[in-house]
């Protein structure tokens, strides 16, 4: 499931693709994909949202993490989260806790 149009992609891609070694939008989008959408590792947690629309994925052992819509199906987000935000939500069980549970969104 790609993001929802070429401009989410290509600002997504801008902001974090670097990070994750990708060298053109194609590249990034299919790492994000896998990430979300293929199998996970034994590191990879997931939640729904309460809202039930947003399905989130958090690998804590080198902080990914994506966002996906359920329906219909895309890429939200894909990034590398700043170890400073998980730590300031007191490490990566709470982070990803505290981003499961919100609404504000």
């Amino acid at each position: 499931m790609p993001f929802a149009n070429p401009l989410e992609r290509a600002t997504h891609f801008v902001r974090h693709g670097a990070k994750f070694g990708c060298a053109t939008e194609a590249d990034y989008e299919v790492l994000a994909e896998q990430f979300l959408f293929g199998p996970m590792d034994a590191h990879t947690r997931q939640c729904v949202r309460p809202k039930g629309n947003d399905r989130l994925r958090f690998r804590a052992i080198n902080r990914d993490f994506g966002v996906a819509c359920v329906n219909p199906e895309f890429i939200r987000t894909f990034y590398r989260m700043r170890l400073l935000k998980i730590q300031r939500h007191g490490g990566p069980d709470a982070f990803f806790r505290y981003e499961c549970a919100r609404i504000d969104l």
